[in-house]
């Protein structure tokens, strides 16, 4: 019996060992991946989408965030890239930073897309004279540089410092801004829910002592408002937390910023409303206009003027408008 299934399957591979050959070779294509990244324009995601409150307030346009599309470095993505002029390939280690891995790049980034929801949050209420209370606060660690002299890894959520309870980033960072180059800190975290002690030496950073991390914060913010904010898995980073905070600002103010158009913008957003720079400005520009988009907020600064390059190598009827802070956006879209 079993030599003649052995047999029988010996006859169906010499039957057909061409067309198993080449769905074999297909299959390593498609799925095997090089140790490279492209990064090619994207689209747009309405803001509102992301917004769940109740609410009968409704644009007549739309504000919008722009996003890079990434792919990753499978063999026939890497040949159309060197095709299209507006695909970059980058190495691994032209992504990552040092000796951090693409997953911890990934984490970083998904706690970078919390902290910006919660600080857009907390702008928008600030600007609308809304009472709140800060809870749940976690303090992470995103990245580690390689000159540190430390255990901390990313994903660590610190606990305590020096035996001190941590209550939130500002906490940590006012913990640690007396220490001096060579002190020994010990930090408490929790790493996949296991609590463990760490240690770090303070280092010269840029003339002052530091560990050399990368500290980040997720926070709910509770108030009389029922806001909740919703994103894709695939959704990651902190580019958005300009037109995120516009946009809870419209909605808690029932105030309509578009003047009908469809308004563009990125550009990181911190508690004090400032405007921080992003990467990846040429593909979002470009992914935006070839949407329609009328009206693109860019970060003040090199953002700018890399926007401005590409707009103008590429005639581009789009108005770009830099701005710094959030109600210098505010201002703009409320005279427009």
């Amino acid at each position: 019996m079993i030599n003649k299934v052995y047999e029988k399957i010996k006859t169906i591979i010499k039957e057909n060992y061409i067309f198993l050959f080449v769905f074999l070779v297909l299959f390593v294509l498609m799925t095997f991946k090089l140790p490279y990244y492209i990064s090619a324009p994207g689209g747009l995601i309405n803001t509102s989408s992301r917004i769940d409150i109740t609410s009968n307030f409704k644009m007549e346009g739309t504000l919008n965030m722009a996003y890079v599309t990434e792919i990753d470095g499978i063999i026939p993505m890497l040949v159309l890239a060197f095709f299209n002029p507006n695909w970059d390939v980058e190495t691994e280690a032209e992504v990552t930073a040092g000796n951090e891995s693409i997953d911890d790049v990934r984490f970083r980034n998904k706690i970078l897309l919390e902290e910006a929801n919660a600080t857009a949050l907390k702008v928008a209420y600030d600007n609308s004279d809304i009472n709140y209370k800060k809870e749940n606060s976690k303090t992470y660690i995103t990245y580690v540089d390689d000159l540190a002299k430390t255990n901390l890894e990313v994903g660590d959520q610190i606990v305590k410092i020096d035996n001190q309870q941590v209550k939130d980033k500002a906490h940590a960072y006012e913990l640690l801004k007396d220490k001096k180059n060579g002190d020994t800190v010990k930090l408490k975290v929790l790493n996949d829910g296991q609590e463990k002690e760490r240690l770090a030496t303070m280092i010269d950073v840029a003339g002052e002592a530091k560990i050399g991390i990368l500290i980040s914060e997720t926070y709910k913010l509770k108030s009389d408002y029922n806001i909740d904010l919703t994103f894709k898995g695939t959704e990651s980073g902190s580019s958005g937390g300009l037109m995120m905070t516009l946009t809870i600002y419209s909605y808690l103010n029932k105030i309509d910023l578009t003047g009908g158009k469809t308004i563009v913008g990125t550009g990181t957003i911190d508690e004090s409303g400032n405007v921080g720079e992003i990467s990846g400005i040429k593909y979002k520009l470009i992914g935006a206009y070839s949407k329609g988009a009328d009206i693109f907020l860019v970060p003040r600064g090199n953002n700018y003027k890399e926007a401005k390059k590409v707009k103008k190598e590429k005639g581009y009827d789009i108005t770009l408008v830099p701005v710094s802070t959030f109600k210098e956006a505010l201002e703009y879209l409320e005279k427009m």
